[in-house]
């Protein structure tokens, strides 16, 4: 290579390193190139207001550079590199809670621990909740005409074991509350559907998969199927007619979509997780000539937003009201800005059929999130 050429090898080259430096900060002020915003909670960043006071006790520059390093140009697609890095080189997913398992299914901690028993609060604690339970059933039937029935809706760490992680296992201790849960309110008689077994049952018979290989929560199918029972439950239960499925057409597809994918977009990868092709019902649902409306006050965690979001609930019940983590009130998928605490709990007795409590395992150490407890403090007197 002559001198001449390498001279200009090495303008080239500085060229192209002056304009790696100074390219990010072209795209920050103008925005040539379109860039996907990361998934997930971010705290927001906003340039902090100068003042001598913050700067002399240390609290200005921090702020100043954490704002400078979440908005420099192609934040959003180093953070995705650097989290691909991770992933596939030492396994480390950049999601808080979250576990890689086995053949890359993901899995959040707290269902990990459900499963294995490490949140079990005790034989006597879970006595005391189901007789509980028992008491406030009979109590709404009789004075309010309103059915109280209980979800135990299925979770990851319980449906697919298989693929957890080797270093969890150590800690299985055989109790958990699942399984004393299905036993005392079977034994109070606590009116009660539990998915957690109907879907190990179904496991591997179901026509598609009722478990995301990248979500948390059940499957757009799963969750299809659950309402299904759910419906026929009432109305055997109530001796009310309820809407049932008129039309199903279940669109496959080979890219999970919604919640399905919830905790891999989480993970804000360049490349997506190869995962099993998940099934999408389209359901029409019948009108009863003549049916009575049927509402039903639903109390739990966000496994409910998969029938809000899809149109179940809209299509089956004559409200939608639900009380997320009995915390939130929301009108099917939309926050209200209310909170349950602040409802008048006899008035909101009078509208509703029944009182659906569901939650999935890595909840059940707080079944019923003590909606019971308030219901005895100010409806029962």
């Amino acid at each position: 290579m002559t001198g001449k050429t390498l001279t200009s090898v090495k303008r080239v080259l500085l060229i192209f390193i002056a304009g790696l430096s100074v390219f990010p900060a072209f795209q920050k002020a103008f925005r040539p190139v379109w860039s996907k915003s990361l998934d997930g909670y971010s705290e927001p960043n906003p340039y902090p207001k100068f003042s001598f006071p913050a700067l002399f006790s240390g609290t200005y520059l921090p702020l100043l550079s954490k704002h400078y390093n979440g908005s420099i140009g192609f934040h959003n697609e180093l953070v995705r590199l650097h989290n691909q890095v991770d992933f596939t080189l030492f396994r480390i997913p950049n999601a808080r809670r979250v576990v890689i398992g086995k053949d890359d299914y993901l899995f959040e901690e707290q269902y990990i621990k459900a499963w294995s028993g490490g949140d079990f609060i005790g034989v006597k604690n879970i006595d005391a909740r189901a007789k509980q339970f028992r008491e406030a059933q009979d109590w709404l039937w009789k004075e309010k005409g309103v059915l109280f029935l209980v979800l135990l809706l299925p979770d990851k760490g319980t449906f697919y074991p298989g693929y957890i992680p080797s270093r969890f296992r150590k800690a299985t201790g055989g109790n958990t509350n699942y399984s004393w849960y299905r036993r005392k309110l079977e034994e109070q008689k606590v009116n009660c559907i539990d998915f957690n077994a109907w879907f190990l049952e179904m496991k591997d018979t179901a026509r598609y998969s009722l478990y995301p290989k990248t979500g948390i929560h059940w499957s757009r199918y799963g969750s299809f199927l659950a309402m299904d029972s759910l419906v026929k439950y009432l109305e055997i239960k109530t001796g009310t007619e309820l809407p049932h499925p008129e039309s199903v057409q279940n669109r496959v597809s080979k890219t999970p979509m919604g919640r399905d994918d919830d905790v891999g977009r989480a993970l804000n990868l360049i490349c997506n997780i190869t995962a099993p092709p998940l099934a999408y019902p389209v359901v029409t649902y019948s009108k009863p000539a003549n049916r009575r409306p049927f509402s039903a006050l639903f109390i739990g965690d966000s496994f409910y937003f998969a029938w809000a979001e899809t149109g179940y609930i809209g299509q089956v019940f004559s409200n939608r009201d639900f009380w997320y983590y009995d915390h939130e009130v929301y009108y099917g998928t939309y926050p209200t800005g209310k909170l349950s605490a602040g409802q008048d709990l006899n008035q909101a007795l009078l509208r509703q059929d029944a009182i659906i409590i569901l939650q999935t395992n890595a909840g059940y150490g707080e079944l019923g999130y003590y909606f019971v407890d308030r219901l005895f403090e100010k409806a029962r007197k």
